[in-house]
């Protein structure tokens, strides 16, 4: 009876355990997705902001 009882328990545990793990790394791959997409926006930004500046700096060679 013992044995039984602590082969249901292991068992409910491993399965809690694998539950609680499956869930973490769902979250963390979700996190790293959302990171990788700013940092993504943020580089597209700086990319727009640096076409400006050159554009500008293009013009005032020009005006001299």
């Amino acid at each position: 009876m013992k044995t039984l009882k602590l082969i249901l328990i292991t068992t409910f545990l491993s399965f809690l355990l694998s539950a609680c793990s499956s869930k973490v790394q769902t979250e963390v791959i979700e996190s790293k997705t959302e990171d990788i997409s700013k940092l993504l926006n943020d580089l597209i930004k700086k990319e727009k902001e640096i076409a400006e500046l050159t554009q500008k700096l293009e013009d005032c060679k020009n005006h001299k």
